[in-house]
């Protein structure tokens, strides 16, 4: 076991950093937890909510490429690109459409299998440790196709799907209504996932957890790690904006502002921004009783404690470009034709960011320069998902004990 006094610094408040806090202070090892935000504050705040073991599919698929240029087109499509980000983006877009060939998604599903079927049970353990399982409803999902042609068209994510082992039911249009009876009738097959479910609220998930690990021995910084000190090939200490943090291991959970501090490790990964946004709608007169996700618009509809969540899109535009929040208006548009009589009289806005790799698989594990470093970031779309399983894994291997899964498909220097 790794010499934790000097505790592990876990730098990244979000559901993946504080997961990991989780895990570690659970295991009698000292943490420190620093964000310049609060926890919870930044992409996890705006979370579409899925709790699911079945999301197997990877972001990049067979056939997606020959789609882009309509998406790019369309005011309502899930994906845009800021032309002056353009030169930024292509290196990393170059290296997705690398993985949208049929060989690579089916290794990418397998490895996105292996750590989210672990999702449910892993993610209500922490809930039940923080005392706040009833921020999880497991009754079941649907998955929606708005013609026939679109679900056959998903012959390979209905394979991968089928793969887990996972039971679904293929549902018609007539059953659909049955479910659902708000949504328009204008979804001709759909799937639902028993047993899977949504985080009732988000935010406050996380900054529960985040409390239940404070009263269990995690002291939160707010700071800003800005570099290391080192002891021989090791990390002696933290830098921050508010000074030195001597530290026995850190753990890097940074989500999309993590490539700094990857690289003065010595590391260098794909990571990039894909810059997501929702809408919030309190009050929303009809509604949904699943979190829906309709798979051919990209778009997610969950039934939240703070309103009806409306999440999707993809905008490359990188981290520092103000939010385009027409993207945002497309979204109520879009839940105006999927729940007809919506009242949308009183709607937030928000945008975050995705930490996505062209995998679509996150970065788990210990580095393989720096001993005492270790790796949590990248998760992407499954970022909810993934982050009790991967919390776990961080406390395993910082603890000494066997990962429950094998982390090689997860490695940092895999590309």
């Amino acid at each position: 076991m790794l010499q934790t006094t000097p505790p592990v610094a876990v730098i990244g408040a979000g559901i993946v950093g504080v997961c990991c806090a989780a895990h570690l202070v659970m295991r009698g090892i000292p943490v420190i937890l620093l964000d310049r935000r609060g926890p919870g504050e930044m992409t996890s705040y705006g979370n579409a909510g899925g709790i699911q073991n079945l999301a197997t599919t990877p972001i990049g698929m067979p056939g997606m490429l020959r789609q882009v240029p309509s998406w790019l087109a369309d005011p309502l499509g899930p994906l845009h690109i800021r032309p002056s980000y353009l030169p930024r983006a292509l290196p990393w877009l170059l290296r997705f459409a690398r993985e949208t060939t049929e060989r690579r998604a089916r290794h990418n599903a397998k490895a996105l299998n292996e750590l989210n079927r672990r999702c449910i049970d892993a993610t209500m353990s922490l809930a039940r440790w923080a005392g706040v399982e009833n921020l999880i409803q497991l009754s079941g999902q649907l998955y929606l196709f708005r013609s026939r042609k679109a679900y056959l068209e998903d012959r390979l994510g209905q394979e991968l799907r089928a793969a887990t082992g996972q039971p679904f039911t293929v549902l018609d249009q007539d059953a659909i209504r049955e479910f659902e009876p708000h949504l328009a009738p204008k979804f001709e097959v759909g799937l639902h996932v028993p047993g899977d479910g949504f985080c009732r609220d988000p935010y406050r998930f996380v900054t529960e957890l985040a409390g239940a690990a404070m009263r269990n021995g995690a002291t939160f910084l707010h700071a800003e790690a800005t570099g290391f000190d080192w002891q021989g090939s090791e990390i002696a200490a933290i830098k921050t904006d508010r000074g030195k943090i001597d530290v026995g291991a850190v753990v890097i959970a940074a989500g999309a502002w993590s490539m700094p501090l990857v690289q003065l490790l010595g590391h260098r990964v794909p990571l990039e921004t894909q810059r997501g946004y929702h809408v919030t709608i309190r009050n929303p007169g009809p509604t949904t009783r699943h979190m829906c996700l309709i798979l051919d618009r990209k778009l997610a509809i969950t039934p939240m404690e703070p309103g009806l969540r409306i999440a999707g899109t993809v905008e490359f535009a990188g981290l520092e470009a103000l939010p385009n929040y027409k993207r945002a208006g497309a979204l109520v548009r879009l839940g105006l034709e999927t729940l007809p009589g919506l009242n949308i009289a009183d709607v937030s806005e928000w945008m975050g960011h995705r930490p996505s790799l062209p995998d679509s698989l996150p970065v788990i594990g210990r580095s393989p320069k720096v001993p005492n470093a270790f790796f949590a970031f990248g998760h992407g779309f499954f970022g909810l998902i993934g982050a009790a399983p991967t919390g776990e894994l961080i406390g395993e291997l910082i603890a000494g004990e066997k990962p429950a899964i094998g982390l090689d498909p997860y490695r940092i220097d895999r590309f």
